[in-house]
Formats: structure tokens, C-alpha cells, sequence
């Protein structure tokens, strides 16, 4: 379901926030320990944050914390996973509906009782009386005016689609709710654990690798799994495309990607592409090599894409000794 969003969302012409988009570089987190080592510097000149706190969104907003919020609405399934990492449960107000739901979310477990939004309402942002509310910048302006003229700030992301701009989020939304030091702690987990899945397949052959679904897109380049492909030891088959890109059948034959991988979400879509008369060619049909992987993994855009790394790492090379969460 969060793929086929993804899909539409694209097809409309906007940018949604689940790992999609064309503005980011396709850069790999590439050198691990250099990237620690500037985190450690940032958490130690930004241990504090003082109220009221003012920045700018990535919308180029201007956006005033009050205080040091306690009662947080987040209406992205992004920052619902950050979220969960960086302050009490009891300081969250309202999360997104699959949130709770183990396909598409890494802390099912997590929100249990908080409550949940499907599409956004201002109405029931509003309900819940928020001080910070954590919005994406696809959302209807309508909507922000609304929930800021009853009285919550408003900060909306609009930049989920490489690595390096997920660490950006983490840090960002640890200094909104003033836990900069957690939030620097989470990039160092993250970056620690896909550089553990880069040292083990080092120097292994990358295969090519498609992650393709039946609602007809490719990821390409400028896509978070773009990053997750190179991370794991693969080269990406779609990188000359921008972003998730619409591919007709024909096309996935010219690409002749060595291995295909869908989702959890899309699993009756393998035994469509094994048996599809006009991919018999393709390498990844030929060989048996069509992997549905954990949709909360691959769709990821929090600390928890490192699991996504070591899924497709595993079955890119599954001799390689990949490290497990």
C-alpha cells in the first residue's frame, strides 16, 4: 500500500516523503567514519537547546517553539520513527496510522495506544492540542495555515530521499524537541551499522539490481534506494533514471538487472514477473532471483534503513558474512 502511495504521489507531480523524489544527490554514506566523526562534533557544540527556538523549515518557513515540547503530533511515517527514538512515548500526541502496522513500520510496537491519522485532518491535529506538530511538505497549505492558526508550530520536511538527508532529519528533529545529543547518537548507530554491511562485502561483484513493484516504477537515482542498493554491495540498474520512474516491460528487459526486489506488501507480484513470457530473458527471472524483502525495511526513511542495507545485502550476497539488526 505504501509503494502504490508512492506511485500516485509521483504521477502527481509532487514529492512524498517515504524514500521518493528527485532532488537528492544518490550519494552512498561512503566513508562511515569520517561522517562519525563530524557527528561527534555536532552533538558536542549542540548539547542544549534553548527556548523559545526558532528555524526556518524546509519549506522556508519560519517556524517558533515556544517551549520545549511535550505533546508532539507527527502526521509522516518518517518522523514517527525518529520520533519514537528520541522522546517518551507519553510526549507523543498522534502518529500516522501505519505507524501500527508491522509491513509498513519499523515501531508497530512502539505506538501501541498512541493515537492515529490516516490522510491528514487539521480537525484531529487540532484534537489533540499539540505543541509541535511534524508535517511534509506534500501536504495541502490549507491544512498548515489551519493547524497554525489554532495555536501549534508547524515544521514541515520536505527532504527524505538519500541517506544523508535522513541523518539531516534525525538531527533536525532532535534539536525541535531538544534532544540533540539522542539524535546525534542515532546517525552514529545508523552509520555504524551500514558500514559493518560495506566492510563485509567489500570487494565482492555487485550485481545489478531493480527494485521494481506491480504498480509499474522503478527506483532510480535521487531515490533512498538508490543509497540502500550501493550500501549493500549492488549497482543500481535503474540509476540512469530520475527518481521513481514509470517502465513498461520492454524496458525492464533492456535494463537485465542481475536480481529484482519488491515488497512484502507486493509479494503476489513475483510469481507474475517468474512466469511473464516477455521477461524469460532477463537475468533476474532466469536465475530465480526475485526477492520480496520487508516493505517497513526498504520503504524506510528513519534510523531504520540500516535494516533495509542488510536486507538486500543478504541477498545480494548470501555467503557474505552480513551482520542481522
Amino acid at each position: 500500500m505504501k509503494r502504490v502511495w508512492v506511485a500516485a504521489v509521483v504521477l502527481a507531480g509532487t514529492m512524498a516523503v517515504v524514500g521518493c523524489g528527485t532532488g537528492a544527490t544518490g550519494q552512498s554514506t561512503g566513508n562511515t567514519a569520517s561522517t562519525a566523526t563530524s557527528t561527534n562534533s555536532t552533538s558536542a557544540s549542540q548539547s542544549s537547546v534553548s527556548y523559545p527556538l526558532t528555524v526556518k523549515d524546509q519549506v522556508g518557513h519560519s517556524v517558533t517553539i515556544p517551549k520545549q515540547p511535550v505533546h508532539i503530533a507527527s502526521t509522516t511515517e518518517g518522523t514517527d520513527e525518529i520520533l519514537t527514538g528520541l522522546v517518551p512515548k507519553k510526549d507523543i500526541a498522534l502518529v500516522t496510522a501505519q505507524a501500527s502496522q508491522p509491513n509498513f513500520s519499523n515501531v508497530a510496537s512502539l505506538v501501541k495506544g498512541i493515537p492515529s491519522m490516516g490522510a491528514v485532518s487539521a480537525e484531529q491535529v487540532i484534537a489533540v492540542h499539540p505543541d509541535l506538530v511534524l508535517m511534509a511538505s506534500y501536504n495541502q497549505s490549507g491544512v498548515v495555515q489551519q493547524i497554525e492558526q489554532a495555536g501549534s508550530p508547524v515544521y514541515e520536511f520536505a527532504n527524505f530521499n538519500s541517506m544523508s538527508e535522513i541523518e539531516q532529519n534525525i538531527n533536525i528533529l532532535g534539536k525541535l524537541v531538544g534532544e540533540p545529543t539522542k539524535a546525534a547518537q542515532m546517525v552514529q548507530m545508523m552509520q555504524r551499522k551500514i558500514g559493518a554491511v560495506q566492510k563485509a562485502v567489500r570487494g565482492l561483484p555487485k550485481p545489478t539490481v531493480l527494485d521494481y513493484g506491480s504498480y509499474g516504477y522503478a527506483a532510480g537515482n535521487g531515490t533512498t534506494i538508490q543509497n540502500i542498493i550501493t550500501d549493500a554491495g549492488g549497482v543500481n540498474a535503474a540509476a540512469k533514471l530520475n527518481g521513481w520512474s514509470a517502465i513498461t516491460t520492454e524496458e525492464v528487459v533492456k535494463l537485465n538487472p542481475d536480481v529484482i526486489i519488491d515488497t512484502t506488501d507486493d509479494a503476489a507480484f513475483k510469481q507474475k514477473l517468474l512466469s511473464d513470457p516477455a521477461l524469460q530473458s532477463v537475468n533476474a527471472i532466469k536465475n530465480h532471483r526475485v526477492y520480496i524483502l520487508s516493505g517497513a525495511d526498504l520503504g524506510s526513511v528513519s534510523q531504520y534503513i540500516y535494516r533495509a542495507v542488510e536486507d538486500v545485502a543478504r541477498v545480494l550476497h548470501p555467503h557474505a558474512n552480513v551482520p542481522t539488526n
